[in-house]
């Protein structure tokens, strides 16, 4: 089978069980949109590794998970798609400043 196949079905298959659009999911990996789509929908798109691992990054998998074709064991965690998205930016940051941020959110918790 066609690697270009099996990698766009694994990440159309991990995004569904993650409940993300391919937007959300274009948002999250900072590709576009369009790119996601062709990747899910044909074989003829060819991807580079950094691409497939912002693609992972953003689906809280592997690489490797994206590669086998084996979708029996979802990777993904158990924490909704914007939850992983905002724990990754605030990783991705400073120290000092995710903290700050950090300390807004909780705040704002508080009030709920």
């Amino acid at each position: 089978m066609d690697i270009n196949f099996i990698i766009g079905e694994n990440i159309r298959v991990l995004r569904k069980q993650l409940g993300l659009s391919q937007e959300k999911l274009a948002e999250y990996s900072h590709l576009s949109t369009n790119f996601i789509s062709r990747l899910e929908h044909t074989n003829h798109q060819n991807i580079s590794i950094q691409k497939l691992d912002q693609i992972a990054h953003a689906l809280n998998t592997s690489i490797s998970q994206l590669l086998t074709g084996d979708n029996s064991k979802n990777q993904a965690s158990e924490l909704p798609p914007n939850v992983n998205y905002l724990i990754k930016r605030l990783e991705s940051m400073d120290a000092e400043k995710a903290n700050r941020i950090a300390k807004h959110f909780s705040d704002i918790l508080d009030e709920i």
